[in-house]
């Protein structure tokens, strides 16, 4: 008879859970997977005036092969106490807690076994491990070696606003597009003031940090195992600024010390900072806080800018994170930082994984075609990933469920696929092989190369072609376009390397460019990832109805501070209206670039459907039209065409000739309608 491996273990493991015994008080013995979340509760014989200050409980695991881990209990309310731990192997483990309070008997001298079985299931965190740095610095790993591609949506807010419904929506959409990262922060005080759930992450009264509510975390422990069970990694964010900036250094140390200790055995990266500059003492109190309660778990900094060469050499720093950046609105200035600031990274000593932890959203600042170009800048210029934003999002509003899937999201997906389907992880920037790098910021663009030559990966935003210099590389390529907004892949047939190729692209979109060696299953894999995409195809008629779960249909509403438009309810319609109309004079609307991006249509009606107070022979529309990227085209002005009361409601048409959809208005947006300074009520536009 042939016994497998497996259950060989098992029957040695029932064995010795049947042998076991625990000196110095009572048998504990329970059974977990490797890297699965397992705790032990534990009950204090006595009350405390502070339990997380008053006492400290440690607590130490023996594993198999002399395997040591260490950690550190926590208060979970009442005179309940928790250790946890995600075990690293199978096999038998032991615990045995300590508590500074030694005549604790409830807390001090307490053991047990955990019997740990191999991982099921196929949830890459438990059968490959949670996240590390590899050995020579450039890649986040699974505990197994292999390479994890960071591709993050911030979602600031959900642990004060998110209901657990909501929650697991939002988790499932972003764990099918292909997403593996999710950034959020614990409580900051901006979310607080207006707390969908109302509960307090504080018992202690503010500024004391040092008495974390356990009901507020018990909540946040479980939307972080929905995380996690979906395969999502979650960066908790502002250790340091929870809630508000800046505590104490021995009360942020307090604060971490008790976060990492209830999350060190989740799937999580740790961040003292959110947004904020140098801090050097409370930085490092909460840096060393972590690395005690949680040794094994990244520590990251999602600073203003970069952690820069202050901290990069820091052994608790894992990895470093800059973000290039909302920068106003301003394309030149994201697209250089996007670019010029992993490269800056690059120059220091050791080296570590990079990764742009927030760059433009889509939103108020920008839209899909500026996220997805600085993430393709990014992942091209020495980062290993990219996270990603929506206003509606990273704040957590009323109606984020309607609002969390613009087209960025599925652009994001794309690259996501698209990198996955080929050996990313091989891939070193090399910006000096681009021979015709503009002047203008606006449209640099970026490559990277594997270090064999095999494959090339080149982005260009808004170029008619790239030269480059593939001396050195394989005498012939292939070459393949794909379409950063459609997943649309051309051919681009073979091609002679040289010191100077040029390589045009097929139209005045952005394009995303593959070189490889021929014979290569690198483009059919790309290919085949993208297949299976749900497209935007051109459509004759696009349109967004406003009201509580509108949804997207190939136009976007824009928010720019002087578009800022309120739900309201007009004649029993659902709407939106500008309470304020002499800030708020326009209203700002996107076109999906996968309908139309810079040309495309030669005609473009645009019908809206208002009830304003007062006449409509001042409205206009101005639109992003053909021509040069001057204010004449960007925002070329024309009167209605046909005006027509229907009821409460008046329909008003424009006709745009020549509309060139090239997002350079304000925030991405394709057009606005001037609604001449007078209270507007919009119920839809197509």
């Amino acid at each position: 008879m042939i016994v497998s491996k497996q259950a060989m273990l098992r029957a040695m493991m029932a064995l010795s859970a049947s042998l076991w015994g625990v000196s110095g008080g009572s048998a504990v013995r329970a059974d977990t997977s490797v890297w699965q979340r397992w705790e032990q509760v534990l009950t204090s014989d006595r009350d405390y005036a502070n339990p997380v200050t008053d006492v400290r409980v440690s607590v130490r695991f023996d594993g198999p092969g002399g395997k040591v881990l260490d950690g550190l209990g926590f208060w979970d309310g009442e005179r309940r106490f928790l250790i946890r731990c995600a075990f690293p192997s199978e096999g038998r483990w032991r615990w045995s807690a300590t508590c500074s309070d030694a005549s604790n008997a409830g807390l001090h001298g307490r053991s047990g076994v955990v019997l740990v079985r191999p991982p099921t299931g196929t949830n890459r965190l438990f059968l490959r491990g949670h996240l590390r740095a590899s050995r020579d610095g450039r890649l986040l790993v699974h505990a197994d070696g292999t390479p994890f591609l960071w591709i993050g949506d911030t979602c600031w807010a959900a642990p004060v606003h998110a209901t657990e419904t909501e929650w697991r929506r939002y988790v499932a959409d972003r764990a099918a597009r292909g997403y593996s990262i999710l950034q959020t922060s614990i409580g900051p005080d901006w979310a607080l003031e207006h707390s969908r759930r109302g509960i307090a992450p504080f018992l202690s009264r503010l500024p004391d940090i040092t008495r974390p509510n356990p009901a507020y975390f018990r909540n946040l422990d479980r939307l972080l195992a929905i995380a996690n069970d979906s395969g999502l990694v979650v960066v908790l964010v502002g250790l340091m600024e929870t809630p508000y900036r800046y505590p104490p250094p021995d009360q942020v140390a307090v604060f971490s010390r008790y976060i990492a200790s209830r999350y060190g055995s989740f799937a999580v990266i740790f961040s003292p900072s959110f947004d904020s500059g140098i801090r050097e003492p409370q930085t490092l109190a909460a840096a060393r806080a972590i690395r005690e309660a949680a040794p094994s778990s990244l520590i990251t900094m999602h600073m203003g800018t970069g952690v820069g060469p202050r901290f990069h050499g820091e052994g608790w720093l894992s990895f470093d994170m800059y973000q290039s950046g909302h920068n106003g609105g301003d394309a030149g200035r994201q697209s250089l930082r996007a670019t010029a600031m992993p490269a800056e990274i690059l120059t220091l000593k050791p080296r570590k994984p990079i990764v742009n932890g927030e760059a433009i959203y889509e939103g108020d600042l920008g839209g899909p075609y500026d996220v997805r170009r600085t993430a393709w800048l990014s992942m091209l210029s020495g980062a290993v990933g990219y996270t990603a934003g929506i206003n509606e999002v990273y704040e957590w509003a009323p109606d984020v469920m309607a609002k969390m899937s613009p087209p960025s999201s599925d652009q994001v997906s794309l690259m996501a696929r698209a990198l996955r389907a080929l050996p990313w992880w091989k891939l070193e920037p090399v910006p000096q092989r681009i021979a015709n790098q503009p002047a203008d910021r606006a449209r640099l663009m970026a490559m990277a190369m594997t270090e064999d030559r095999h494959a090339a990966l080149a982005y260009l935003p808004d170029n008619e072609a790239l030269e480059a210099d593939l001396s050195g590389c394989y005498p012939r390529c292939e070459v393949l376009w794909i379409s950063p907004s459609t997943g649309q892949c051309i051919s681009g047939g073979g091609i002679t390397t040289s010191r100077r190729v040029r390589l045009a692209c097929p139209d005045r979109r952005d394009w995303v460019v593959l070189l490889t060696v021929r014979g290569s299953t690198a483009p059919v894999a790309v290919k085949k990832a993208l297949a299976g995409l749900t497209r935007v195809v051109r459509r004759s008629a696009v349109s967004i109805r406003f009201g509580p779960g509108a949804h997207f249909d190939g136009l976007t509403l824009k928010t720019p501070r002087d578009g800022i438009w309120v739900a309201a309810t007009h004649a029993d319609v659902p709407c939106v209206v500008n309470r304020t109309p002499e800030r708020n004079r326009y209203l700002y609307l996107d076109l999906d670039d996968r309908v139309a991006f810079r040309g495309g249509p030669t005609r473009m009606a645009i019908e809206a459907r208002l009830a304003a107070d007062g006449p409509t022979d001042g409205m206009r529309l101005q639109y992003d039209a053909e021509g040069p990227p001057e204010t004449a085209n960007r925002y070329r002005e024309v009167a209605p065409s046909a005006v027509k009361r229907d009821g409460d409601w008046t329909v008003i048409t424009f006709v745009a000739d020549r509309p060139y959809l090239g997002n350079r208005q304000n925030a991405g947006s394709d057009f606005r309608i001037f609604v001449a300074d007078r209270v507007c009520r919009i119920a839809s536009v197509k």
